[in-house]
């Protein structure tokens, strides 16, 4: 019985409250029938159980069956409130008995109760464990025995099914994401697990797993707000599975991160058709509160079992490929390589690495002079960052772009913005000399909406005219065709401020960005300049050609990566008379630099001096 389960003082507590609970809708209950299956193949017990329950006031509509297989028939077309079966039935077993019944979906609603000449604990354990809400000795069966156990049979499976229901809701949060009603990390996971079990058994097959990042996401939040970016999410959602075939797994794992997972595939070829049939999907922009917001992906995927047979190894080898991808320009599909793994842990290492070099401001600053050719004189400096002290990498190439994946980019840039400023401040305030100062600026940095005002305020603070800094951007930072980026660049001309396109000619050159930005300064990249010394050659004539264009429309052309003489005559001859470039100086500390500034300051003094003198002669 059921205080084989609970202690004799929780059941007796139950019991009392179903019976009171039972006792003020009796009057309900009496109103309507309760459908009653009796299943016993002993003629004389189940005529004894129905006669005991004809003698109650309840209304019972009973049906008799004296076999299971009669039992399963009734079933199959009629509904039972209640079923009272024996325990000992001809070709089957009570347990088997409810195991069966509590498989057919029709039988939800429905309370068994077991009825059996035999008793013991195990026994009522089994029953009670496969489904039956009572277990009854028929030798102890009463008239008002009976009509509690079908009553209490009842409001117990009734909150069964409500305990069950319930379950299911909370298993369905649980692993549901709230947002877009994707599955979640967890389900992701649990159900990854059941597709590489299945493919141990067609070994031909390959599971593929695939993550899902999008672009500049952060910065669709930043310009448009969270509550844009949130449906963004959703509508990235609904795209996406309208593409996948229904046996393939999609889950949001969080933020703007989706991953999914294909298995019955035979190629890698395979599995790239599906992540660029998802790619393609963005090509079209979402149109979300009246905002045509544009918005790509990268996709990094992982293949079992060439890759790994275990679903964590999986889902963190695709993650690695993902990155991978985002550091792509065109190709934005990575399928996981071995060498990955080593390229992602040392990135990882310079990462860490680089947060506590940001912290303690372990960066120095060099400084490459850009020459008037002509007069042999420093028009400009352009400040680039060191790190000496690094254990991973110095290379400003690998460990910049690192940290503008981190978001450290913002924090080193202001560091080196203050820092050159406060370094010749002094220098810049004065007439005597007549140099400009240039600092390298990233897209992110870009991209916030309060750059320019931490560049008005580095300016303030160290009391330099705005006209005195030069901020340097890359070509690759307008690729991107980003409304902040523009808004930003045209606050920074506002303010007073240099703005110079760099690398021009490294082969992402638009002549449209000349136009569309307030550039004053083109600098011409190294690659172009260094294959100028034939008169002949292409690059020769192409230069030519953007000089000439360049002067028509009023912007200054410096000429990067200058180190023959030859180079510097025929930059010369073209107009192109600022230069930068090992043949003229290296990249040079604070203090040589300044040297150098103090001695061309001292010899334009003395040349003033001597014009003037001479000038005075000619007079007198």
């Amino acid at each position: 019985m059921l205080y084989t389960l609970l202690n004799k003082e929780v059941y007796s507590a139950i019991t009392h409250l179903w019976l009171v609970k039972t006792i003020v809708i009796m009057g309900k209950e009496r109103m309507t029938y309760t459908k009653l299956l009796v299943v016993d193949d002993d003629v004389i017990d189940r005529k004894t159980i129905i006669r005991t329950l004809s003698s109650e006031q309840n209304n019972y509509d009973i049906v008799e069956a004296d076999s299971a297989d009669d039992a399963y028939a009734y079933l199959e077309k009629m509904h039972f409130d209640v079923i009272l079966m024996d325990y000992n039935m001809p070709q089957i077993n009570g347990v088997e008995a409810i195991v069966k019944l509590r498989s057919q979906p029709q039988l939800k609603h429905t309370a068994i109760v077991m009825i059996s000449n035999l008793y013991n604990e195990p026994l009522v354990l089994d029953c009670i464990n496969a489904g039956a809400q009572d277990f009854l000795l028929k030798q102890e069966v009463t008239s008002t025995q009976l009509t509690r156990s079908i009553l209490q049979a009842r409001k117990r499976h009734e909150l069964e099914q409500q305990l069950y229901d319930s379950y299911r809701q909370v298993k369905q949060l649980a692993e549901k994401d709230t947002l877009t009603g994707l599955h979640n990390r967890f389900h992701f996971d649990e159900m990854l697990n059941r597709l590489l079990l299945a493919r141990q058994r067609r070994k031909r097959e390959i599971v593929a797993v695939m993550m899902l990042d999008l672009d500049k996401f952060k910065h669709i939040n930043d310009n448009f707000g969270h509550e844009v970016g949130d449906q963004l999410l959703i509508a990235v959602a609904g795209r996406i599975k309208e593409v996948l075939r229904e046996n393939e797994l999609l889950a949001r794992l969080g933020g703007d991160e989706f991953a999914f997972a294909c298995a019955e595939l035979t190629s890698i070829r395979q599995i790239k058709t599906i992540a660029q049939r998802v790619l393609d999907t963005f090509h079209v922009p979402f149109e979300i509160d009246g905002h045509a917001v544009h918005c790509s992906g990268s996709i990094g995927i992982a293949v079992a079992p060439i890759n790994s047979e275990n679903r964590k190894e999986l889902m963190k080898l695709a993650d690695i490929a993902m990155y991978r991808a985002k550091n792509g320009i065109s190709d934005k599909i990575c399928v996981f390589q071995d060498n990955m793994q080593e390229a992602f842990l040392l990135k990882y290492q310079i990462e860490s690495e680089l947060r506590q070099a940001a912290k303690s401001q372990h960066f120095e600053l060099s400084y490459h002079p850009v020459i008037e050719s002509q007069s042999d004189t420093i028009t400009m400096i352009e400040a680039l960052i060191r790190w000496p002290l690094a254990n991973t990498t110095q290379l400003p190439d690998e460990f910049i772009p690192i940290a503008e994946e981190a978001g450290l980019i913002q924090t080193i840039g202001q560091w080196v913005l203050e820092h050159a400023l406060g370094q010749f401040k002094d220098m810049l305030c004065d007439d005597h000399y007549k140099f400009r100062l240039s600092v390298n600026v990233s897209a992110c940095q870009l991209c916030d909406n309060d750059f320019a005002s931490t560049v008005q305020s580095a300016l303030e603070q160290a009391s330099v005219a705005p006209q005195m800094l030069v901020l340097e951007i890359t070509e690759a930072a307008l690729l991107q065709d980003d409304q902040a980026i523009n808004n930003t660049l045209m606050a920074l001309s506002e303010i007073g401020v240099g703005l110079a396109l760099d690398d021009f000619g490294s082969g992402l050159s638009s002549i449209s960005h000349l136009l569309h930005y307030p550039f004053e300064i083109v600098k011409i990249d190294s690659s172009i300049v260094q294959n100028i010394a034939q008169p002949d050659s292409k690059q020769h004539d192409m230069l030519q050609g953007l000089s000439f264009m360049l002067d028509k429309l009023n912007i200054n052309v410096i000429g990067e990566g200058v180190e023959t003489a030859m180079q510097a005559k025929a930059c010369s001859s073209m107009g192109i008379t600022l230069q930068q470039g090992f043949l003229f100086y290296q990249p040079m500390n604070e203090a040589k630099v300044k040297s150098i500034l103090e001695d061309e300051s001292k010899a334009n003094r003395l040349s003033l001096v001597h014009d003037a003198v001479n000038t005075n002669n000619k007079e007198s």
